[in-house]
């Protein structure tokens, strides 16, 4: 047999294992993103859509809790939280999720309550309205803007939870962390009052438990309380009804607010609940701003024309 031929045979040899190798990376690649687990923890931070609410620390500060207690996490900037991201939130598998969230309590001429909506950073025109068109006739999605002549985007609801959102969570924790997630102030007698019909939609969803303030809250506050609540959960694996409680009486309520952590529901077993296991204790410095997040005025449920 020549030399030559023997080089052709080798370099066939060569071609077909290099086909082969590749091949099998294809594959593996293929399976990995097919198969791979989804994301424990999924950071939604719609403040950071806005420039002067985004804070990097609080971020950085929570995935090292994340990846100190053993938990995989994702992180979804403030322009990826759109309506049509709520309705797949469920399908993310994760089992907590964190909505640092602009949110706010509807109210009406006289001061009674009508709805809490959570904000997304999808403009609200004439043109999406019509793309939304089912939602927005069956109260599922309103308007929201911060004050009268502010810029509109489309806020979700609890009937948006329950009824538009597709597949359901896997006794999944969630932390809202935006104002009056779970109770607000009377305007005419100034009382705080329960209010649970967003936390009771995300339960009906499959939630397992939902934490969030009973009043308005600032930004840096509800940062600052974020990040000892989920040092208390994950790290030092307390249940939910200790990791409240503790968070409340080392961080004191909202100072303009007075506003506290709360959680639903409130059974034995919420409470009791406990949601990782600790890998190693950690004592984090978070940067307190000083920024209080704009009240919002206003969220109006608006017919598409």
């Amino acid at each position: 047999m020549s030399r030559r031929i023997k080089h052709r045979k080798s370099r066939k040899k060569l071609a077909y294992g290099a086909v082969a190798i590749v091949f099998i990376f294809v594959c593996f690649l293929v399976y990995f993103f097919l198969h791979s687990p989804s994301p424990q923890v999924a950071i939604i931070d719609h403040l950071s859509f806005f420039q002067e609410q985004c804070n990097q620390t609080f971020v950085d500060t929570c995935t090292g809790i994340f990846e100190d207690g053993g938990l995989t996490w994702a992180y979804y900037k403030g322009e990826e939280v759109t309506v049509d991201f709520y309705r797949k939130l469920p399908s993310r598998g994760a089992n907590l999720i964190i909505l640092r969230v602009h949110s706010a309590i509807m109210k009406t001429e006289n001061g009674t309550i009508s709805l809490l909506g959570l904000f997304t950073s999808e403009r609200y025109s004439g043109e999406s309205a019509q793309k939304y068109r089912d939602d927005i006739l069956d109260d599922r999605l309103v308007r929201a803007f911060f004050t009268e002549g502010d810029r509109e985007y489309f806020g979700i609801v609890p009937r948006f939870v329950e009824k538009s959102m597709e597949g359901k969570f896997k006794d999944t924790t969630i932390i809202m962390m935006g104002c009056e997630g779970i109770g607000y102030v009377n305007a005419l007698t100034h009382t705080r009052v329960p209010y649970t019909d967003m936390a009771e939609a995300f339960v009906k969803k499959g939630a397992k438990v939902y934490i969030s303030w009973d009043g308005p809250v600032g930004i840096g506050h509800t940062d600052l309380a974020t990040v000892r609540l989920l040092q208390s959960l994950i790290l030092k694996k307390r249940t939910i009804r200790e990791a409240v409680e503790q968070t409340n009486y080392d961080v004191g309520p909202d100072p303009m607010y007075n506003s506290t952590l709360k959680y639903h529901p409130t059974t034995s077993e919420a409470g009791n609940y406990t949601i990782s296991n600790p890998k190693s204790s950690l004592t984090v410095n978070v940067v307190y701003t000083t920024l209080v997040s704009k009240k919002i005025r206003k969220i109006e449920i608006q017919r598409p024309h």
